[in-house]
């Protein structure tokens, strides 16, 4: 029986596992390699890896993961995880093979969907982003546009205003804001347009401009979107993991869930940035430490 099994092997898989395997534990981490980042050029507003492409720094993670005996790492899909005797946990692969575990870390991350406009994917992640926080420095001061099809845009607008004051909104052919937001945005100096865009301008993945149905054209240097995230994992289905209202799972500050064994770290708990889903997967692997000495002192 394997100590832990770590399912997803972005920043929040690979520091659980690194914590966990650190402290003697036999760890196998399993992850499909589909990061939601592969688009990404560069991740930012991670200490000392301000900067860092992606798929560098999954490959220097893994490197320090391979470092110790106590952790192996697998390609694979993980299709169901159900409990089993004694506490343990029984998961099984898209290959076929069965795995036995005393604990599961659910790091598996988020799928998004793009707004529905033609071509987005060509930009998506060279001059249209999702997280400002992310890539605000990047796009500071140029004339941005947001693609919002729901109302959690408003917030994006706020927040993307401390790092352009040319901001234009708009829902792509959506009514998703109220009256009192509509005037929120206009107080602030942001266009809204409604209509549904035809088409996105640009070259080698960088924005130049929109047109919209009505044969406008607006000139832009980039974007932000807001995008659906697909937060339902079937291999968690027969867990009875606890929800929030927002559909992530439920943890305290050690990663733990209501199911005794599992914990949970990284996007699958709410969306957050590389160096947030590494501290929750830090945790995540204290936790396990915590819980397996606290049982072995007391004989359990």
């Amino acid at each position: 029986m394997i100590d832990v099994v770590v399912i997803g092997g972005g920043p929040a898989g690979m520091s659980a596992a690194l914590v966990a395997g650190r402290g003697k534990k036999q760890v196998l981490l399993i992850d499909e390699e589909k990061p939601r980042n592969a688009v990404t050029h560069a991740s930012h507003a991670f200490l000392t890896q301000d900067g860092i492409k992606p798929e560098d720094f999954r490959d220097n993670g893994r490197k320090d993961l391979l470092k110790y005996p106590t952790i192996s790492i697998k390609t694979d899909k993980v299709l169901s995880v159900e409990k089993a005797e004694k506490g343990s946990f029984e998961i099984t692969l898209e290959s076929g093979e069965n795995i036995t575990t005393k604990n599961v870390v659910l790091a598996a991350g988020l799928k998004e969907k793009l707004p529905d406009v033609k071509g987005i994917e060509d930009y998506y992640g060279s001059s249209i982003f999702s997280c400002p926080f992310c890539d605000g420095w990047e796009m500071k001061d140029k004339p941005l546009i947001l693609i919002t099809e729901s109302s959690v845009g408003l917030h994006s607008a706020k927040l993307l205003k401390n790092w352009t004051d040319d901001l234009i909104v708009t829902t792509n052919g959506n009514d998703v804001f109220d009256a009192d937001q509509k005037k929120l945005l206009e107080k602030n100096q942001i266009r809204l347009i409604e209509e549904r865009i035809v088409e996105l301008e640009g070259t080698d993945g960088e924005l130049q401009g929109i047109v919209f149905e009505s044969g406008e054209k607006i000139e832009r240097s980039g974007g932000f979107c807001t995008t659906l995230l697909d937060k339902h994992f079937s291999f968690i289905d027969s867990l009875d993991i606890e929800l929030g209202e927002a559909g992530f799972v439920i943890t305290d500050s050690f990663g733990r869930t209501n199911v005794k064994g599992v914990y949970a770290a990284g996007e699958i708990t709410g969306p957050s940035q590389l160096i947030a889903s590494a501290s929750q997967g830090h945790m995540a692997g204290i936790g396990i430490i915590n819980e397996s000495s606290e049982a072995a002192f007391e004989g359990i």
